[in-house]
């Protein structure tokens, strides 16, 4: 769990400060630079990043997590 939260905050401090650098400068060029569709900035800030998250976390859940026993309770007379 704490290495899903280290990559996904480490993550969240690009998206944070790609995104507040290059959204601002992005708003000077016109027309914008585009890429698959979206402007530049959201493909890098966004797309990307938050993709790739997502595909660690997928593949850090079917590779290394394990299922913990659950505890036996006791039963109620």
């Amino acid at each position: 769990m704490y290495v899903m939260i280290c990559v996904w905050v480490v993550v969240g401090l690009w998206v944070l400060g790609y995104n507040s650098q290059a959204a601002y400068a992005a708003e000077s060029e016109m027309p914008p630079q585009m890429l698959f569709g979206m402007p530049r900035w959201v493909v890098f800030g966004w797309l990307i990043p938050l993709g790739m998250a997502n595909v660690f976390t997928i593949w850090f859940c079917l590779r290394f997590m394990k299922d913990e026993p659950m505890e036996e309770l006791p039963e109620e007379e």
